[in-house]
């Protein structure tokens, strides 16, 4: 079912436990009323990763919403009664001042994480171990004039505009590191993340404003997806994309996935900016 985000976003979601899983440890979001996306994939098997998914999801809702209900932080700067202004070099310009809403983001995840890893920690799990969770999401709150993508992991967003796909989202991965680093050394294995959200007591997640224009498509997508589809498979599928066919585009690439083997659980996200 084909959910409205807000005016401005059409978005559908879809998940499915895979062909070889038996346990679907992923979770997704579609909050019409906060404007807020979301795809976690669960890791931990017998340590609860889907509870891990579960939660996560829970808590960005719940802290976002309370966001939406609190007073935007003002921020000021310094003027003068005479009506110039002489910048004092110690204090901050509006550049140096942080984005509320990403600030909001930030803090939400950071906060998740810390619930997490105290669960982590009551279960006698070293740093670094036990249940967590890969995250990524978009929120389009009413009082931001771009949206938010956010990730920790290698959970992905990607934009398909005018015929070009771009993966908006950096793995947090060995692999990708291994591929900024210009591929020096021994190629480790993909699914070897950096970070993720509950295992360890510190994260540093990715959170950025996103210029989004009428006509641009997104799919927020677990590594059940992207890692088992190609690229070109998904341009050419999102290619197909209107506001009326997202459900429809949604069960094809879950069926792509499964195709391509479907060696693990696929959720995703596909939307359609209409102004």
């Amino acid at each position: 079912m084909t959910q409205l985000i807000g005016d401005r976003l059409v978005v559908a979601g879809q998940t499915d436990v895979g062909c070889v899983r038996t346990l679907n440890e992923d979770c997704y979001l579609i909050d019409d009323r906060t404007g807020l996306l979301l795809v976690a994939d669960g890791m931990g098997g017998h340590e609860a990763g889907e509870v891990a998914s579960a939660r996560v999801v829970e808590l960005m809702r719940n802290s976002l919403a309370s966001a939406l209900n609190s007073p935007l932080p003002q921020q000021t700067l310094p003027t003068q009664a005479s009506g110039s202004i002489e910048h004092d070099p110690d204090l901050p310009t509006l550049d140096d001042l942080p984005n509320p809403v990403t600030h909001m983001v930030r803090h939400a995840i950071v906060a998740a994480n810390a619930d997490v890893n105290r669960t982590n920690q009551d279960k006698g799990f070293e740093n670094g171990t036990g249940m967590g969770t890969t995250l990524v999401g978009l929120w389009l709150p009413p009082f931001s004039d771009h949206p938010v993508v956010f990730h920790v992991g290698d959970s992905r967003l990607y934009r398909y505009r005018k015929q070009q796909l771009v993966q908006v989202t950096r793995d947090h991965s060995m692999y990708q590191q291994w591929l900024a680093m210009g591929k020096k050394g021994p190629r480790p294995a993909q699914n070897i993340l950096l970070q993720a959200i509950g295992p360890a007591k510190n994260l540093t997640p990715d959170v950025h404003l996103l210029e989004m224009v009428s006509g641009d498509v997104i799919l927020l997508c677990s590594d059940g997806l992207h890692g088992m589809v190609g690229q070109d498979v998904l341009s050419r599928t999102l290619d197909k994309a209107d506001p009326n066919n997202l459900d429809r585009i949604a069960k094809e690439l879950i069926e792509l996935a499964k195709a391509g083997g479907g060696k693990d659980n696929v959720t995703l996200i596909v939307g359609m900016f209409i102004k």
